[in-house]
C-alpha cells in the first residue's frame, strides 16, 4: 500500500525555477486529462506512476472524492505486489477485471484500498527509459472495453511525447548554457586581457627605464637630460597604465552587475509614454546629427500603466536607441526608429524597430548572451543587449524578444501592467 512521502527528486528535468514551472504545468495538464479519461472510463481513479530509483510514487492523478490516492504517495517498487510493478518490469498492458476472484492478484495491496480492477500501460521518458505508468483502477469488477484501451493507450502516446519533447528542450537549454558559458570566458579574456596586456607592456617600459636610470648612476653618467627623458617616459606610462587599470575596474564592475543583478529597484505604477519621450530627448542631439526620424505610434487613451522601476525601463530603451543610432542606423538613407504600444489584459508590450542594417535570423538566439557581438571589430563589447534582457526579466519581471523583420531589427518589450507581480 502506498504511503505518503515528499516528493523529492521525482522530476528528471532539473531544479531550476523554469523547469520546476514546466513540471508544475506539466502535472496539471495530465491531471485534468485524468479526469476526462476517468469520467470516460466511468472509475473513480486514474493515475500517473512516477518510477525513481527503487520507488513508484503517484507522479499525477484525477479529482474524485472516491480516489484514495495523493500525489507524492509513494512505496517501494521491487516486490510491492503492486499491479504497476508487473506493467513496469514486463513494459506491457495489464488488465484485470477482479482482482479478488484471480489467485494472482487477490494478495495485491492496492484492494487494502479496495481498488479490485485495473488497467494500466507502461510509459518511457524522452530517453526511451521507464517513466512510469498510466492506470485506470475501479472499487468494482469492471471488464474494460476495447475503446477504453485504445483511449489510455492514445493518452499515454501524448504524455510520451510530452516528455521527449521536454527532454530534447532540456538538452537544447544545457547545450545553449554550455555556449553561453563559453562566449562568456571568451568575453572576459577580450574584454579584460587588452587593458591588462597594455599595462603589463607598460609596466616593462617603466621597469626599463628605473634599470637605466640605476645603470647611469651606478656608472656616474646620469645626466639631466637622461633623468628627464627617463621621468617623463615613466609619467607617461604611469598614465596609460592607471588609464588601463580604471578599464579593467569598469569591465568587472559591469560584468558584476550583470551577472550578480545587483540593481536598485523600486518599482511602481509608471506611464511608459512619458519614458519613450525621455529616451528620445536623451540621444536628440545624435538623433538630429544622423537626421532620424523617431516616430512613436501611441493612442492618448491607451492604458500603458505597467508596474516597473522607470530607471530601469529607460535604461533599456537608451540601450536600443544607442545600438542603433551607433551601429544599425550608421549609413543608412532616411533613417528611422519607431515605437509602437499595444495593449493587452494582463500586460503591455512595446515595439521597438528601425530600418538599419539589422540583425542575421542566425544570430537571434545568441543576441541576448553576455559578450556576444557582431559588430567586435569596432570596438562594441557585446554588453548592452544582455544588460537589457536582464533588466527586463529579472527587475522588471517582463519579456524581451527579438523578431524576424525583412528591414532593420524589431524587439519586443512585455511588461506587467499596473500591479505587483506575484512573488514566486
Amino acid at each position: 500500500m502506498l504511503t505518503l512521502l515528499p516528493l523529492i527528486d521525482a522530476w528528471p528535468y532539473g531544479e531550476d525555477s523554469l523547469h520546476n514551472q514546466i513540471y508544475q504545468q506539466l502535472i496539471d495538464s495530465w491531471n485534468k486529462t485524468l479526469a476526462v479519461v476517468a469520467k470516460l472510463a466511468e472509475v473513480p481513479v486514474a493515475l500517473v506512476m512516477r518510477v525513481e530509483q527503487d520507488k513508484i510514487s503517484v507522479f499525477s492523478k484525477n479529482d474524485h472524492s472516491e480516489n484514495p490516492y495523493n500525489i507524492g504517495d509513494s512505496d517501494i517498487l521491487n516486490s510491492s505486489g503492486l499491479y504497476c510493478e508487473h506493467v513496469i518490469k514486463s513494459q506491457q498492458q495489464l488488465h484485470i477485471p477482479n482482482a479478488l476472484i484471480d489467485e494472482k492478484w487477490q494478495n495485491n495491496p492496492d484492494i487494502k484500498l479496495n481498488m479490485v480492477a485495473y488497467l494500466g500501460l507502461p510509459i518511457v521518458d524522452g530517453d526511451g527509459c521507464p517513466f512510469g505508468t498510466i492506470c485506470i483502477l475501479d472499487n468494482k469488477e469492471h471488464v474494460f472495453s476495447e475503446t477504453i484501451m485504445e483511449l489510455l493507450a492514445a493518452i499515454k502516446h501524448s504524455f510520451e511525447l510530452q516528455l521527449r519533447q521536454l527532454h530534447f528542450q532540456r538538452i537544447e537549454d544545457e547545450k545553449q548554457q554550455l555556449e553561453d558559458l563559453a562566449m562568456l570566458i571568451r568575453g572576459i579574456s577580450h574584454e579584460i586581457n587588452t587593458p591588462l596586456g597594455v599595462g603589463i607592456t607598460t609596466t616593462s617600459v617603466i621597469e626599463s627605464n628605473i634599470e637605466k636610470i640605476q645603470q647611469k648612476l651606478k656608472e656616474k653618467s646620469l645626466s639631466q637630460k637622461n633623468l628627464t627623458n627617463c621621468l617623463n617616459t615613466m609619467q607617461e606610462g604611469v598614465k596609460i597604465l592607471s588609464k588601463s587599470l580604471e578599464t579593467s575596474a569598469e569591465k568587472v564592475t559591469i560584468l558584476r552587475e550583470l551577472l550578480a543583478n545587483d540593481f536598485e529597484t523600486t518599482s511602481q505604477s509608471i506611464a511608459l509614454y512619458p519614458l519613450v519621450i525621455a529616451a528620445q530627448d536623451k540621444y536628440k542631439k545624435e538623433l538630429n546629427s544622423l537626421q532620424v526620424k523617431y516616430n512613436i505610434e501611441h493612442n492618448e487613451h491607451l492604458d500603458t500603466q505597467a508596474f516597473i522601476s522607470a530607471e530601469l525601463f529607460l535604461q533599456v530603451l537608451l540601450i536600443l536607441c544607442k545600438n542603433s543610432l551607433e551601429h544599425g542606423l550608421v549609413g543608412i538613407d532616411n533613417p528611422e526608429i519607431e515605437v509602437k504600444f499595444k495593449n493587452y489584459p494582463n500586460v503591455i508590450k512595446l515595439h521597438y524597430l528601425d530600418n538599419g542594417k539589422g540583425i542575421d535570423k542566425s544570430d537571434h538566439k545568441k543576441i541576448f548572451s553576455p559578450f556576444y557581438s557582431t559588430n567586435r571589430i569596432s570596438g562594441c563589447s557585446g554588453l548592452g543587449l544582455s544588460i537589457a534582457k536582464s533588466i527586463i526579466t529579472q527587475q522588471l519581471h517582463g519579456e524581451i524578444s527579438i523578431e524576424e523583420s525583412a528591414i532593420g531589427v524589431h524587439f519586443v518589450i512585455s511588461l506587467p501592467k499596473a500591479a505587483a507581480p506575484t512573488a514566486s
